[in-house]
């Protein structure tokens, strides 16, 4: 091979591994981006039921809907199920998808009281259909961040937009204090100042303006 022939080569070479790297971060914004958008979706509050003890949950048909939707290549295994005496019922599953072509999976376990009246058990079987549902719903979450408003896994946003950062900016630039404006942007950079506590931080330093 020439000299020429093995440079084409390697150039080709390289172009080949940087179009599978480009290929690649596109998949993974394409999957991350689609998570970040199922996140903060808002479950249909007819889907959404309190349960005795006070803490809401999804309806199973709405979840396994959306799961259908957005991940159709999808399989559920119950890989052990245990019985605690004549207490409880525990069932450990498995959720595997395929995730913007990626083999992705979430193990999750659940439990159920066995119900049981003045003659013995109930329907044993019943229990066990509602272990496997509370896990099944726990995998879909995790895995899919499919009702992440009802099970509270919904990831806030602290940081402050830019208009909120300038009202600040323009404040310091009135008391004139590098100090206090180096520290305040400190804060602001490691979310001390967020926006969760922004309208005190304006509360604060109106004040030191008026007092100076």
């Amino acid at each position: 091979m020439s000299e020429a022939e093995e440079n084409n080569a390697n150039i080709q070479q390289v172009n080949q591994m940087q179009m599978q790297a480009m290929a690649v971060k596109q998949q993974i914004d394409s999957l991350v981006n689609k998570h970040k958008n199922l996140s903060s979706q808002s479950t249909p509050k007819p889907y959404i039921e309190t349960r005795a003890d006070g803490f809401d949950y999804v309806d199973e048909g709405y979840m396994r809907g959306l799961l259908n939707e957005y991940f159709p290549i999808w399989n559920w295994e119950i890989k052990k199920y245990e019985i605690l005496g004549d207490v409880e019922i525990i069932v450990h599953g498995r959720l595997t998808i395929i995730d913007e072509g990626l083999p992705r999976y979430f193990e999750a376990v659940a439990s159920h009281r066995i119900a049981k009246n003045a003659k013995g058990y109930v329907n044993i079987s019943n229990n066990l259909k509602s272990a496997n549902t509370d896990a099944f719903k726990v995998a879909v979450n995790r895995l899919c961040n499919i009702a992440d408003d009802v099970y509270r896994k919904q990831l806030v946003d602290y940081n402050l937009i830019e208009e909120q950062k300038t009202e600040i900016d323009n404040i310091l630039a009135d008391i004139d204090n590098a100090e206090l404006s180096d520290k305040i942007k400190d804060e602001v950079d490691s979310l001390g100042i967020n926006s969760q506590n922004y309208k005190q931080t304006i509360i604060k330093l109106n004040k030191m303006k008026e007092s100076k």
